[in-house]
């Protein structure tokens, strides 16, 4: 009986009373058919996508590229810049962040994204291809599920994925790498801040903006990012473009160490080769003809014009009175392009005032932009991105600094105020300042045309004429534009050398660099069978061609040599230098400096001005000379450096001759080592400074490092074998007795020989070679005995004291 009546509760609370319980049955049923009714709720359906190199799908706040399957696989640049940055960053909008070439690939339900690590290749046909698949495996940057709700039928041979982490997340490609943010002084990317303004694609490209907020590093010394001081985060505005590069890759031009170009390399490898070599490519733009018309008529030696022109735009940020000289500056390479067998090859554009409407950004890596940067620095440069299977040049964006105009307006006042009366003012006219940007316009663009420095390219030129009006003016000082032989500062008044004579011009190594370049070779179009059953490629061929071509060039005159960037101890290739004779030519410098220095106050005069004028020109005046010291003192110890095919004559290296050694170190004692007080003694000097010698001594120190420093020592013992060379036991005595010669006494000369004792002193302790170490010594001994027999006045038996005593403690360690 208990058990019934529990059950019975227990129904009492699971179960409603009767008469609800039908109520509930009804309520339920009716739920039922309006569920019914009801369709199921649909997922909102995604926009169209926009059609482009990756088609773009946005769906509420992410954003989705569909990746036809024709391009996985396809390598394609991918560039990012700075649209806006920080202030006081020293970086700005415009210029690189970063650039690499990318490649998607679909493995099962992921996409990944890779770096293209060229730096080996092989045929495909060849069995070495495998071993080198086998040691080329191309970093993963990223990693995308693939989206299959992309819900568009119309690409169904397109693979979706989400991109939006990606685009404006923290990573080497679309953001920094760890030594940009070391650089910046920034920590973690603050996503809360960040996010992506704008996705544009085209038929070539996708072009995707961002804005990124990054953390101040904690701790940071020396940041100079206002902002990030002020709120402890610094926001960049970013453009990434990805761009893809051609199917067939162009025909590559193999470098030669003869002409200079900027390169991309690699490792090439093949089944008939018997050693691995190292393959180097000119980096150009892509010029062919537009028919097999084109073709034959460049084969009977007319002129044609490219399929497609290298184009530069102007930023419309550029100062309207500065942009025809810049485009002034692009266009003087037509006749460069002309020797290569090219008309209107090349051209620059104001940015049209309708860009957007048009669809054209700065920042679209499918156009070439002389960027103008409004910035304190005193510079330019003219960088370029190339694709590294051919050194394709595929864009470039220079960066033009607005304060380059006092740099070049400082050069050409203590370079050419002597013979130029429009250097006299601080403000040049506007045609001067034009002339002035139009030279260094031309030469960015060079450097964006692949080139790069030529500093031998002046010696070619002899110092004697660079003071015949008549040749000067129809040949120019220098051979090169790609030189730092920025004007003619030989030249004297009485020459009466007009600007055709002053200014750099491009010139006959220009003209001849772009032929070896761009000239098409029509006749160039297979691989031909060679002695052996060997083939020889398209670009093989053409590198025979242009052998042929260089070694006339040299053997008929020095304008066409390639001095390089003056890093290989020749001094013949010196940064700012002018002749072939660099004692001849500085003394005409400083002939022309002496007329200067005197003029400056009354040349920079500008009401209200507290000095910053005369000590800017007066400064720039004393780095002229150190410019002149640093020329001559180039020439002890130097070695001639000609690259030469097997076919040229003579020898690849030639060290200095004694001769020209010797009138290098007469030039700097009477010069620098024989106190220079010209430029002390002008009646402003102490509006100046209050110890006038400051100004001097590095000149000093420039000469002593020439003659006694351990890299000196070690090249005048390395270059001793050549028969008319500086034997290193005479070069000692003779440079000891230089500096210590018994009739030059005074303070100038205690602190050059202190200074030459301390510059022996460090060669000795380090930096001299095993060779040279017994010749510094040597060297200290010499001055020892010197020393302790000198007599003199009280300031002098002091000084030479101490110098007894330096040396005494050097060899006591």
């Amino acid at each position: 009986m208990k058990r019934v009546i529990i059950l019975a509760l227990a129904a009492l609370v699971l179960l409603p009373a009767p008469a609800d319980a039908g109520l509930f049955k009804k309520k339920k049923k009716a739920a039922k058919t309006e569920a019914a009714a009801k369709p199921a709720e649909k997922k909102e359906k995604r926009p169209a996508p926009k059609e482009g190199l990756f088609n773009v799908q946005k769906h509420k706040d992410d954003y989705y590229f569909q990746i036809a399957d024709s391009l996985l696989g396809r390598p394609f640049l991918c560039t990012t810049r700075f649209v806006s940055t920080p202030v006081n960053l020293g970086v700005y909008g415009g210029e690189l962040v970063s650039s690499h070439v990318l490649y998607f690939e679909k493995r099962g339900e992921q996409v990944l994204l890779r770096v293209l690590a060229y730096d080996a290749t092989a045929d495909s046909t060849d069995q070495i291809h495998r071993a080198l698949e086998a040691s080329t495996e191309n970093p993963i940057v990223a990693t995308f599920k693939v989206d299959k709700e992309s819900g568009d039928s119309l690409h169904r041979h397109h693979t979706s994925i989400k991109v939006t982490d990606f685009l404006k997340g923290d990573n080497v490609i679309t953001a920094f790498g760890e030594q940009t943010k070391e650089r910046f002084k920034v920590a973690a990317l603050k996503a809360e801040q960040s996010y992506i303004d704008s996705v544009s694609t085209y038929p070539i490209n996708t072009e995707v903006k961002t804005v990124k907020t990054y953390a101040a590093r904690s701790g940071s010394q020396g940041q100079t990012n206002l902002a990030s001081a002020l709120t402890g985060q610094a926001t960049f505005r970013l453009n990434t473009s990805f761009v893809l590069l051609p199917k067939e890759p162009m025909r590559p031009r193999y470098f030669d160490e003869r002409v200079g170009y900027f390169t991309e390399s690699h490792r090439e490898f093949s089944d008939r080769q018997q050693q691995v070599r190292r393959r180097s490519m000119a980096t150009r733009w892509r010029l062919e003809p537009k028919s097999a018309e084109d073709v034959e008529r460049m084969k009977r030696g007319e002129l044609v014009e490219p399929k497609k022109p290298i184009v530069y735009y102007i930023d419309p940020a550029t100062p309207k009175q500065w942009r025809k000289y810049l485009i002034m500056g692009v266009n003087d390479w037509n006749a460069a392009f002309e020797q290569a067998g090219w008309k209107n090859a090349i051209r620059a554009e104001e940015w049209p005032e309708n860009a957007d409407s048009l669809g054209m950004s700065l920042e679209d890596a499918r156009y070439s932009v002389i960027r103008y940067l409004a910035s304190p620095i005193s510079n330019a440069y003219g960088p370029h991105v190339s694709d590294p299977r051919s050194g394709e040049i595929i864009e470039t964006h220079i960066g033009w600094y607005h304060n380059v105009m006092q740099l070049i307006h400082d050069w050409y006042m203590t370079q050419a105020g002597a013979v130029d009366d429009r250097t006299h003012r601080m403000r040049f006219d506007e045609d001067l300042m034009g002339q002035l940007i139009r030279f260094v316009s031309s030469h960015e663009v060079g450097h964006t045309l692949g080139l790069r420095h030529n500093m031998g390219a002046s010696s070619a030129t002899p110092v004697d004429s660079l003071r015949n009006k008549a040749w000067v003016e129809a040949n120019g000082h220098t051979a090169s534009i790609m030189d730092y032989a920025r004007f003619n500062y030989v030249a004297q008044p009485e020459d009466k050398i007009g600007a055709e004579g002053i200014f750099p011009r491009i010139n006959t190594y220009d003209k001849w660099a772009i032929e070896w370049g761009y000239k098409y070779f029509p006749e160039v179009t297979a691989p031909i069978l060679y002695t052996g059953g060997e083939y020889v490629s398209e670009a093989d061929q053409e590198r025979l061609l242009l052998n042929k071509m260089t070694v006339a060039n040299l053997a008929k005159s020095r304008r066409y040599w390639f001095g390089g960037e003056g890093y290989d101890n020749d001094p013949r290739a010196q940064t700012e230098d002018l002749g072939d004779d660099a004692v001849k030519a500085s003394n005409y410098g400083i002939k022309n400096l002496k007329r200067i220095i005197g003029n400056l106050p009354e040349w920079v005069r500008e009401e209200g001005d507290l000095g910053e004028n005369l000590s800017q020109m007066y400064n720039s005046v004393v780095g002229q000379m150190r410019r002149y010291v640093g020329h001559v003192g180039r020439n002890i110890g130097g070695v001639y450096h000609n690259y030469k095919s097997v076919e040229e004559p003579g020898d690849v290296y030639v060290p200095e001759e004694k001769d020209r050694v010797q009138r290098a170190m007469k030039w700097l004692d009477e010069q620098v080592l024989t106190e220079p007080k010209w430029l002390i003694d002008v009646p402003y000097i102490q509006r100046l400074t209050s110890e006038p010698q400051a100004f001097i001594r590095p000149l000093a120190d420039q000469a002593v490092s020439s003659l006694c420093s351990a890299s000196t020592f070690n090249n005048i013992v390395r270059y001793s074998y050549a028969s008319n060379a500086y034997q290193p036991a005479d070069y000692t005595n003779d440079v000891v007795r230089l500096l210590f010669s018994d009739s030059k006494s005074g303070r100038w000369r205690r602190y050059v020989q202190a200074k030459a004792v301390g510059t022996l002193i460090e060669a000795w302790n380090s930096g001299s070679s095993v060779e040279a170490r017994p010749y510094v010594t040597h060297a200290l001994q010499l001055i020892q005995q010197r020393v302790r027999q000198a007599g003199g006045d009280a300031a002098t038996r002091a000084h030479f004291k101490d110098i007894e005593l330096r040396i005494r403690k050097t060899f006591e360690k």
